[in-house]
């Protein structure tokens, strides 16, 4: 089965959790949210059969499956319903999108979250590229968008393609007029690498048929709850204001830092500005803030960033506290007692290896930090660090002297024990950018594992993950003894039934 799925790395990697389009009507409009699957066809055929229903809102999805893209698009237009796009709308979505007699963008999410993304289509098991199956598409697009139609543009979005996670990235001109449409021939296609097409943009393309944006009311069932690493921000302060005024007294010295408060409280109360977070050491004053970001998980880690490091001073861990104007101080607390009492209950499996962790990477060598297409084999072994297996892991960490565990990977689950070191496996060309990230990642870990004589692994989220290699070479270039890396990582963990437990950011080193 063919597949048009868009992978979505905006600073991070999680993972949707649907498994199906939701599908609600509200008034004259079919809302429309998730990943689109095969079954969804037979749902979107009984909800558009209701009488009044005039156009369909999509709402945040990332794509899917290409024959269900195209019979649902086909039918939006034989019924000659219009399409908004509210939020991204990618791959599969397009296609649905592309079906609309009248289409137009929603200012209902973040401009710079709005958008249209266009590739071509993938099998969904091998995620082999397939463009013969590309041709359909392209008469589809080239019907809809009628005299506006770029083949060059069309052409570079559906064949040009070294991954599945290729994509043409078409923005709302209303609200984002610079925003310049770029196509990128991989999911880990430097930005500078992009094919930029500057006169070029939704409206001149007829991917909208108007740049006025149309005012939407997103029902209440698909209204997103605010979430950190998949858990729900729902604790508010009994005062709020006692907080604020008790933070400048433990936390500040100066008054730029008293200010600094004053300045965060007031954000979304006399602006715009969404999606703010303060961290703070977890000794000493000062602290971190960030605002206006794409999500509240970007504004965790960006004021955790901000407070890890700063001019002049050493790095330091942090702890955020706040999340637009939420609690979060209890999640610190309760991830540390839920990590110890996994870590008691560990029990080693009883083979060696998992989800084929010790396959693969046999042509692969690792001569030196990888800049680029960090997604890619990994070898067998490292010169100098040891490679763990799951079990041999596991058998480490219930010994007399456990080592330090390093997750430099994106997700909310950690192994039981292991710290975050957050972008902690990236390293770049640019050799004053490398310069002052190795010093940011030399501060944080040493305050991670302040002893370098003393065993320290390193993992990410599987195999083909470079940023756990990265980093054990980092550190063993930087002078710890016993350097260690896990390469199965996460996904081979949890193959092997073994617990996880969420996971806690006190450093982020970029």
């Amino acid at each position: 089965m063919l597949r048009l799925v868009c992978f979505l790395f905006v600073g991070f990697i999680f993972s949707a959790g649907a498994v199906a389009m939701t599908f609600v009507v509200q008034g004259n409009s079919v809302f429309a949210t998730g990943p689109v699957v095969g079954e969804d066809y037979i749902k979107f055929v009984t909800v558009t059969e209701q009488p009044g229903v005039e156009r369909v809102v999509l709402l945040n999805s990332p794509g899917g499956d290409l024959w269900t893209g195209m019979t649902i698009g086909r039918r939006i237009a034989e019924k000659g319903l219009s399409t908004v796009a509210a939020g991204y709308c990618a791959s599969a979505c397009s296609i649905i999108f592309l079906g609309g007699k009248e289409r137009t963008f929603s200012d209902a999410f973040r401009p710079d979250q709005t958008y249209i993304g266009i590739h071509g289509p993938h099998d969904k098991d091998t995620k082999i590229v397939s463009p013969q199956q590309a041709g359909q598409i392209y008469a589809f697009y080239k019907l809809r968008m009628g005299d506006k139609f770029n083949s060059d543009v069309i052409n570079k979005a559906l064949y040009s393609m070294q991954d599945a996670g290729s994509l043409l990235r078409v923005f709302d001109p209303k609200r984002l007029p610079a925003r310049v449409t770029y196509h990128c021939v991989s999911s880990q296609s430097l930005r500078k690498d992009c094919t930029e097409f500057k006169d070029q943009d939704a409206l001149t393309l007829g991917i909208i048929t108007s740049s006025d944006l149309t005012k939407i009311e997103v029902p209440e069932k698909l209204r997103e709850i605010p979430k950190i690493f998949g858990r729900e921000l729902n604790q508010g302060f009994l005062d709020l204001e006692d907080f604020y005024r008790e933070l400048m007294i433990s936390q500040c010295a100066s008054e730029n830092c008293r200010r600094l408060i004053v300045n965060f409280r007031t954000i979304g109360l006399v602006n715009a500005k969404e999606n703010k977070a303060l961290a703070v050491p977890v000794t000493g004053q000062g602290l971190g803030v960030l605002s206006d970001q794409a999500s509240p998980e970007m504004a965790f880690f960006g004021a955790i960033y901000h407070c890890n490091h700063g001019l002049d001073r050493a790095a330091r861990l942090c702890e955020t506290q706040v999340v637009n104007d939420f609690d979060l101080r209890g999640f610190y607390s309760a991830d540390k007692l839920n990590s110890i009492d996994a870590l008691a209950k560990l029990a080693a499996p009883s083979e060696k290896f998992f989800a084929n962790e010790e396959y693969g990477g046999g042509m692969t060598s690792a001569k030196g930090l990888r800049t680029q297409k960090l997604l890619d084999s990994t070898p067998q072994k490292i010169d100098g660090i040891q490679t763990f297996g799951t079990q041999a892991l596991v058998l480490a960490l219930k010994g007399v002297a456990p080592p330090v565990l390093i997750d430099v990977g994106q997700s909310g689950s950690t192994l039981p024990g292991a710290q975050s070191l957050l972008r902690g496996g990236l390293a770049f060309d640019d050799t004053n950018r490398e310069l002052a990230y190795q010093a940011r990642f030399h501060g944080l870990l040493k305050l991670l594992s302040p002893d370098a004589s003393a065993p320290i692994i390193f993992f990410a989220k599987n195999r083909e993950w470079w940023h756990g290699v990265n980093a054990a070479m980092r550190a063993k270039n930087l002078g710890y003894a016993q350097v260690g890396w896990y390469r199965g990582g996460l996904d081979s963990w949890q193959a092997a039934g073994l617990p996880v437990v969420p996971t806690i950011v006190r450093a982020v080193a970029n």
